[in-house]
């Protein structure tokens, strides 16, 4: 079977919105579990869609988020990426289906 160059373009395109979805919900999740003193990382969560690649990327730019998530020796963990991608994980499948 051929398909249409077009054809695949519409289904690239419909993915990629589709990870948009995705994005949007693990980012507002994520933001709803981030603790937060001055909102400083909560803020800073964000997510690309790369449409060429079909990839979504969520997360923050902040230098301490790491620390944030994984905890370190002196301050217990405080995951809010992992949680929110982990809880939305049926969400997910579903927007991703065709």
């Amino acid at each position: 079977i051929e398909i249409s160059k077009d054809v695949l373009a519409k289904i690239k395109n419909n993915l990629a919105d589709r990870l948009k979805l995705v994005g949007e919900l693990v980012e507002g999740s994520a933001k709803g579990k981030c603790k937060y003193i001055t909102g400083n990382l909560r803020g800073s969560i964000t997510h690309k869609v790369d449409r060429d690649n079909l990839t979504v990327t969520i997360g923050t730019p902040v230098e301490y988020a790491p620390f944030v998530e994984l905890g370190t020796v002196k301050m217990s963990a405080r995951p809010f990426l992992r949680p929110a991608l982990i809880e939305n994980r049926e969400r997910i499948i579903k927007l991703l289906q065709i």
